[in-house]
């Protein structure tokens, strides 16, 4: 969970963190922006901003802005009523991304936030800059966080179904809850 407060400063600062990396948005797309904290209540540590600009029955495309070190913590796309499941292509618009797929333990940019490491099971590290584009197939275990600079990317898809995306960490909750002012939660601010 968290604050109204620190939901709108996220949303803005994502904003002006795409519209430097050159894309440009309406003010509805901002407005329906997806400020995630995984209902883990720690979004500079583990959450992401994502614009959907593209939702169909067949394809999605999405801007996703993180902030320095921020992790978009460990998930699948799984399918479903004969849907194979999602098969995503990240392209990097500005920052560096390291993505991590399973294979050889090679961690070593990014950190596994403390306290999590049983969640994140994926470590051979890519490091992406802009204009690197690397496609996953539907159901491999994923999970990415932002170089020292943050990161803006797009990812265009398959059919999207965010929620029914499964995540190691049995805790996360996919949609973000947030409270009123007054609620003071745990490390809810991003900065």
């Amino acid at each position: 969970m968290i604050t109204k407060e620190v939901y709108f400063r996220a949303r803005k600062e994502a904003a002006a963190c795409i519209k430097a990396a050159g894309i440009v948005l309406s003010d509805q797309e901002i407005e329906k922006m997806d400020v995630a904290d995984f209902g883990l209540g720690n979004l500079a540590v583990e959450g992401a901003q994502i614009v959907s600009l593209i939702d169909t029955d067949k394809i999605a495309m999405r801007v996703i802005a993180l902030f320095p070190g921020q992790t978009e913590p460990e998930h699948w796309h799984t399918g479903f009523d004969g849907y194979e499941g999602k098969q995503e292509t990240l392209r990097i618009i500005s920052g560096r991304l390291y993505l991590y797929l399973p294979g050889v333990d090679t961690v070593s940019r990014g950190r596994i936030p403390k306290g999590r490491e049983q969640y994140y099971t994926s470590r051979n590290e890519h490091v992406l800059e802009p204009a690197d584009t690397i496609t996953m197939p539907p159901l491999q275990k994923h999970w990415f966080q932002a170089g020292p600079e943050g990161c803006v990317f797009y990812t265009v898809s398959t059919l999207a179904v965010d929620a029914r995306d499964p995540f190691t960490n049995p805790d996360i909750v996919r949609k973000t809850k947030v409270a009123d002012n007054d609620y003071v939660a745990n490390n809810t601010s991003y900065v």
